[in-house]
């Protein structure tokens, strides 16, 4: 694809947003079609400090550049020492002044404050708030305004002074803060923001701040597709208004850790009230098993859904809510979410080899699997805890250990984040590996194989041979694990950007594994040798993150 024709270079126009810095240097390098296209792609997008923003779009207009400029991305943190208080003040009001007269129409612009804490000193606050208000008056016809790195105490200090939303009437997009503490005027700043945006709005981030007020203005917005409500304390009868409003249109749901939201709510997200749904969230939310089975059954079909979260909360009182995800629901995801990308399970101790292969083995668009038990794991009746006392203790392995097998790495004490999983949270492929630090070549020290109960010594749980049980198996430590039998049915799915699973990997897993055509990042519980080897000889560039090595 030289880019020389008309419909090959719209081809590249959509697919240059997606690619990183990096790739788009390399694509300029091309031929003259990808350097053109490469090159008004980039200036598009304008992105400097506050302070260096005049000189910026000088240099845009020298190079003949300025005309396409839609977006502006601002850094408004404070500088200290660089200029005096007059003079930094003079400066951000040039920089407004300038983006006013501007003979191009910016639409979109993101505000943020690198390494703002949550307690911000008084010229950060003086300054970042002047930046923040003078900014958001100049470009009245924004449509995206993004404010999700920009700590909240600004918007505290800026409404002392001045509206900073009062002009802005044709939003699509907001993205509202998420650094610092929110509280109820930042909540009613946000109602009003959206009220005076009904008829253009068509996503909202708002996540803690919004509310029931919120959500019922939201039911009057006829174009509104993305609704991200994460954490907050809407109730069900408010979303139960706002789905029945906007439901046919509704593309995103995310009502992760909302925590006064029931089964009354949501046993009624059916596919006839949320025809168009691709992106469905309920992570940690208080439901039971007959509101998932109403969700998902073999009656139910979500034709466009493509990215699922779930996990049960686990309530203060018994039964454990956690046991409500059970193989049933994972056969109705299977058969009817036939569009899946994106499958994310967490804490389901329900969930068996059968329920594993269902997914598995009828998915074919399936890019991200995540399926874990929480680490908690219930003892057993008759068992005794103390068996079970140091059964947590993970091991996470570097992408290329030292060849010496006596070489390993000391199990960490435990943490917070490790005591209820592997990974708890894995938002994308590339945030989970950027946060697996970098690892010594001395890993795992050499214990005494006489001390060591390995899975392999038991006859009955022998990684190389399938578990036929419908029951949940345990290992050696008393741990819920996936083995190979739940891969007979073989992967629909022939390409996988993330596999975490609570698995135990043999040769028969890394036979299947080794047919994909491609395999970025691979978690589990353990992993013997010899499937370790044949997975990095036909992926050499997969990153591994496993608790074990046998």
């Amino acid at each position: 694809m030289d880019g020389s024709s008309p419909a090959t270079a719209a081809v590249i126009e959509l697919v240059l947003p997606y690619l990183s810095t990096k790739t788009l240097a390399s694509c300029r390098t091309l031929n003259k079609a990808w350097f053109a296209l490469t090159t008004l792609h980039t200036t598009r997008s304008l992105d400097c400090h506050v302070l260096r923003l005049p000189l910026r779009i000088m240099h845009f207009r020298r190079k003949g550049l300025l005309s396409l400029v839609r977006s502006l991305t601002v850094d408004i943190s404070y500088l200290e020492g660089f200029l005096s208080a007059p003079m930094y003040e003079r400066r951000i009001n040039d920089a407004a002044a300038l983006l006013q007269n501007l003979p191009v129409n910016i639409r979109h612009i993101k505000v943020h404050m690198p390494g703002a804490s949550t307690t911000l000193t008084d010229a950060e606050i003086r300054f970042g708030t002047m930046a923040f208000t003078t900014l958001l008056q100049a470009l009245p016809n924004l449509s995206t305004l993004d404010l999700s790195e920009c700590p909240v105490a600004l918007l505290a200090a800026a409404q002392r002074h001045d509206a900073p939303f009062g002009r802005l009437t044709r939003l699509q997009n907001i993205r509202w803060f998420s650094l610092g503490s929110n509280d109820m005027s930042s909540a009613a700043e946000l109602y009003r923001l959206v009220c005076a945006n009904q008829h253009t709005l068509t996503a909202l981030s708002g996540k803690g701040d919004i509310t029931d007020h919120t959500l019922i203005a939201l039911s009057k917005a006829s174009r509104f597709s993305r609704l991200d409500a994460s954490g907050s304390s809407i109730s069900d009868d408010a979303l139960l208004a706002f789905v029945r409003a906007r439901g046919s249109g509704l593309r995103e749901l995310v009502l992760s850790d909302c925590t006064r939201l029931t089964k009354r709510s949501i046993a009624h997200l059916s596919p006839k009230v949320l025809p168009t749904l691709a992106v469905l969230d309920l992570y940690n939310i208080m439901v039971t098993t007959d509101a998932y089975q109403r969700l998902f059954n073999f009656a139910t079909h979500w034709p466009y859904l493509r990215d699922l979260k779930l996990k049960a909360a686990i309530p203060d009182t018994a039964p454990r809510q956690d046991l409500l995800v059970n193989d049933d629901i994972l056969e109705a995801i299977g058969r009817n979410c036939p569009r899946l990308v994106s499958l994310r399970l967490f804490g389901c101790h329900g969930i068996t080899d059968n329920g594993l292969s269902s997914i598995l083995g009828n998915l074919g668009y399936l890019r991200e699997l995540v399926v874990m038990h929480s680490a908690s794991d219930p003892v057993a009746p008759g068992e005794d805890p103390a068996e079970h006392a140091d059964a947590l203790r993970p091991v996470p392995m570097s992408p290329r250990p030292d060849n010496n097998p006596n070489n390993a790495l000391r199990a960490p004490e435990p943490t917070a984040a490790m005591a209820n999983g592997l990974l708890l949270s894995l938002p994308s492929t590339s945030d989970i590996w950027a946060d697996i630090p970098s690892l010594p070549s001395n890993a795992i020290p050499q214990h005494d194989h006489a001390q060591v109960h390995r899975v392999t010594d038991s006859p009955t749980s022998a990684p190389d041979t399938p578990c036929l049980s419908d029951e949940p198996r345990r290992n050696a430590n008393g741990q819920r694990v996936f083995t190979s039998h739940a891969l007979r049915k073989g992967l629909r799915s022939n390409r996988f950007n993330l596999l975490n699973l609570d698995m135990e990997y043999d040769s028969v897993c890394a036979t299947h594994l080794a047919k994909l055509t491609h395999l970025h990042v691979l978690c589990g519980r353990m992993i013997t040798r010899h499937a370790k080897s044949l997975i990095e000889s036909q992926f050499p560039q997969c990153k591994m993150m496993v608790w074990n090595i046998d």
